[in-house]
């Protein structure tokens, strides 16, 4: 009976133990993403601190929700499946002294502030006995490089122009900021003004060309979509015809986009 209890007893100082590195590591990619997001202004920042509240600052909520609800035979096989539905239900089974500042934080995720997300996550943490550990410089250098090559594995492998984009938009702003960001598809126009005035003006018109045909391409096929059967053969035609040539187009600039963050020793597109 003893070793059972003694054998539970370390499981869980492991689980707690496996919880902390794990909040520890959202926890310091939130601040590292929310130092970023302060590099725009009003709409974009407002825009950034809603994605990364839907995301990431939801991802360590239910981590957090997870681990008490496993007390209560709740858990979930993955926490980033808990809706906010399961929260509330996980949130009216806990004690007063956690279900207070855990309340707080779960609605937070509903707001506009990633900073006040933070400051209710630090004391929902603290009503848990869950220490969220800040990374001194060292680590966060250690995540920033950690970031920046999982994106650009990420960006290797992808086809997707409008993935393309993101991606190189993303890890210039990285590049040449030296802070993360964390920013949804509609803000990849507002990335793209901010680098205007950072990277060299043949790299940025490419990256401008490239997002006028990554639009294009997305009204011509939404207009394909929208084409009703009584619509003509030639204006079908016309459609295909254009989505064809868009796509090419694409397809022979997207390594040119590429190189500028796979290769960003070149300080110009046109360089042999």
């Amino acid at each position: 009976m003893s070793s059972t209890s003694t054998s539970s007893g370390a499981s869980r100082r492991k689980t707690i133990k496996d919880l902390q590195e794990e909040v520890s590591n959202l926890y310091n990619n939130i601040r590292l993403f929310e130092k970023g997001a302060r590099h725009f202004t009003d709409e974009t920042q407002t825009n950034i601190a809603k994605h990364m509240l839907k995301t990431v600052c939801t991802d360590i909520t239910n981590l957090i929700f997870n681990f008490l609800a496993a007390d209560l035979m709740m858990a979930a096989e993955d926490y980033t499946a808990i809706t906010s539905e399961m929260r509330k239900k996980i949130l009216s089974t806990l004690p007063e002294e956690t279900r207070g500042p855990l309340t707080k934080l779960h609605i937070s995720l509903n707001g506009k502030s990633v900073e006040e997300f933070v400051t209710c996550l630090d004391v929902a943490a603290d009503a848990c006995d869950i220490m969220a550990k800040r990374g001194d410089k060292k680590k966060e250098r250690q995540i920033l490089f950690q970031h920046r090559q999982a994106l650009i594995e990420h960006l290797k492998v992808t086809e997707d122009p409008a993935l393309v984009l993101h991606l190189t938009s993303v890890l210039l702003f990285q590049f040449t900021t030296h802070c993360m960001l964390h920013a949804p598809g509609r803000c990849v126009p507002q990335i793209i003004t901010f680098l205007s005035t950072k990277i060299p003006e043949d790299q940025h018109s490419l990256l401008i060309k490239y997002q006028g045909l990554v639009v294009k391409q997305l009204i011509s096929q939404n207009k394909k979509i929208g084409q009703g059967d009584d619509d003509s053969v030639d204006n079908n035609l016309d459609t295909e015809e254009n989505i064809e040539a868009i796509r090419k187009e694409l397809q022979e600039l997207s390594a040119s986009v590429k190189d500028l963050v796979l290769r960003p020793r070149k300080t110009s597109v046109t360089e042999e």
